[in-house]
């Protein structure tokens, strides 16, 4: 099993910031943080750890922290202890941990992310298997016809060598993942909720290094819908390329993530031309269509992707065109 390892800057945030049920202290929040971040910088201090030996007074006197902010750093760094063994304990679970401040950090979650990148991320099996990779989107619902163009794309997928990346949801990535693993395709399965006891499920494949499972949220955590939206967007970051199967207008977690995709560009998306309504009023708004014929052709989802990519600028509707109420999905 591997150790965790961690540099100390890495400490230093987990420290500060990280979410867990086992600590009764309220961490800093992202924003905080990264305000914190760029007051070190100002300061020209060493990094982040170079605050675990700052009193409350240098908190409020060298780094110029408002008071509460300070009171909540000296109430973590109090519990160090507690933090280390935590640490360990998750260890002996098989979780493991990155940040932001390690080498092996997906860097595609700052490159598209930016702020909303996750400070840290748990995960289990090995994260070196992260590369370029595809996810499937589409309802919770799925036809006979949605099953064979899913398999179909993943067949594809597994021809290009890239690997499949799951947002752990029933439906279309439901059974894009299942049958990923089973034709031996390299996986990375982000969950919003439970990574210590969905890695069970798992063992086989994580022991093979065929799956890498990824969490930003406490592994014992249970679902929240906030971490739920928060992760679709984390798997678009990861994905060079995000297919979308089948939709709804206004209805869904498919829907609403094509949409903020489409304001943030964390990826490039491409849904199947005439299936769906949703489907095809996403194209009408700049998505790129992926047609049948591309399905079962022999080119690369590079060679479809600049065969039919349509410019948002040419587009007859664009996102900015769009009702509120179709937005927000309502």
């Amino acid at each position: 099993m591997e150790r965790i390892k961690l540099n100390l800057d890495s400490i230093a945030m987990m420290l500060f910031c990280a979410r867990l049920k086992a600590y009764k202290e309220a961490p800093l929040t992202t924003d905080e943080w990264l305000m914190i971040e760029k007051i070190i910088k100002k300061k020209e201090l060493s990094g982040p750890a170079s605050l675990l030996s700052m009193t409350k007074d240098e908190l409020e006197n060298i780094l110029e922290l408002d008071e509460f902010i300070a009171y909540k750093m000296i109430k973590r760094l109090a519990t160090l202890n507690v933090f280390l063994s935590i640490l360990n304990n998750l260890e002996q679970n098989g979780i493991n941990i990155t940040t932001k401040y390690e080498n092996n950090y997906p860097q595609r979650l700052v490159k598209y992310l930016k702020k909303r990148a996750p400070l840290y991320l748990f995960y289990c099996g090995n994260i070196d298997i992260l590369k370029v990779g595809i996810s499937l989107a589409g309802l919770t619902k799925v036809t006979k016809k949605d099953r064979t163009y899913t398999k179909r794309l993943l067949d594809k997928i597994i021809g290009d060598d890239l690997i499949y990346i799951s947002n752990d949801s029933k439906g279309v990535d439901g059974i894009a993942f299942k049958y990923a693993l089973h034709q031996g395709c390299k996986c990375v399965n982000f969950v919003c909720e439970r990574l210590t006891a969905k890695q069970s499920d798992y063992r086989k494949y994580l022991k093979s290094g065929q799956l890498l499972m990824l969490s930003a949220e406490d592994p014992n955590s249970y679902f929240d819908i906030t971490s739920a939206i928060d992760r679709n967007s984390y798997v678009c970051a990861l994905s060079k390329y995000q297919i979308i199967v089948s939709t709804s207008i206004n209805n869904g977690a498919t829907w609403f993530t094509a949409l903020q995709n489409l304001h943030n560009n964390w990826t490039i998306p491409m849904a199947i031309e005439g299936l769906y309504l949703g489907n095809d009023r996403l194209l009408d708004i700049g998505v790129t269509p992926i047609y049948i014929k591309d399905i079962i052709s022999d080119n690369s989802f590079d060679r479809i992707y600049e065969k039919n990519k349509k410019s948002l600028v040419d587009a007859e509707v664009n996102i900015d065109q769009m009702s509120i109420f179709e937005f927000i999905g309502e």
